[in-house]
């Protein structure tokens, strides 16, 4: 199971209220797992679904753990890791696994970089990307991409594998995202060396 950034945590309200209204539980500070990226082998796959499948019905059968919310599966998800439910689940912290779970931090960005264009009076898809620099579609202060090829790496500078959420940075992605797509993804071809930001 993988991290979502710190900043945000199982206090949070789209964990913290449903979980304590139907199990009576507090997760407390522990980081707020994503239940939209999940990775194991095929026996631990087929229990977590096992798992989630089980606790799923329960909510469905407790009035009090019907809660119209979306998101009840992160509820589910987190309480399910926390309490030890998952046979040999590991915490990836953010950053550090195959997957690297954006949207947090996307959204506060794509937020940032709404008021800023306005403030500036400029379309948002531009408010940081420039045609000669469309490589650093972020500035560099989130620390968040290789400003020499746009990829968003891993905390040691790597490439993220697998980026989940990348939807959230809104038109901010779009003139990299265009430019990939022109020239084939040429930073996914075999031999390929990737190099530290």
């Amino acid at each position: 199971v993988f991290q979502e950034a710190p900043e945000t945590n199982n206090e949070h309200w789209l964990t913290d209220w449903p979980v304590n209204a139907c199990r009576k539980h507090k997760l407390g500070k522990t980081p707020m797992l994503c239940s939209g990226s999940v990775m194991g082998s095929r026996e631990g796959i087929i229990d977590y679904i096992d798992v989630m499948e089980e606790e799923f019905k329960y909510w469905i059968q407790k009035e009090n753990c019907r809660i119209d919310n979306r998101g009840d599966d992160q509820s589910i998800h987190n309480y399910l890791y926390y309490t030890g439910r998952f046979k040999n689940a590991v915490s990836i912290p953010h950053r550090h696994g195959p997957i690297h779970v954006v949207g947090y931090q996307a959204a506060r960005i794509f937020e940032n970089a709404t008021k800023e264009a306005k403030d500036a009076g400029v379309d948002i898809s531009q408010i940081y990307s420039r045609d000669k620099s469309w490589k650093e579609w972020l500035p560099r202060k989130y620390g968040l991409i290789n400003t020499k090829t746009g990829l968003i790496v891993n905390e040691d500078g790597t490439p993220s594998a697998q980026v989940h959420q990348v939807d959230r940075f809104g038109p901010l992605i779009s003139a990299w995202d265009n430019k990939m797509r022109e020239q084939d993804w040429p930073y996914n071809k075999e031999g390929m060396v990737y190099m530290k930001s």
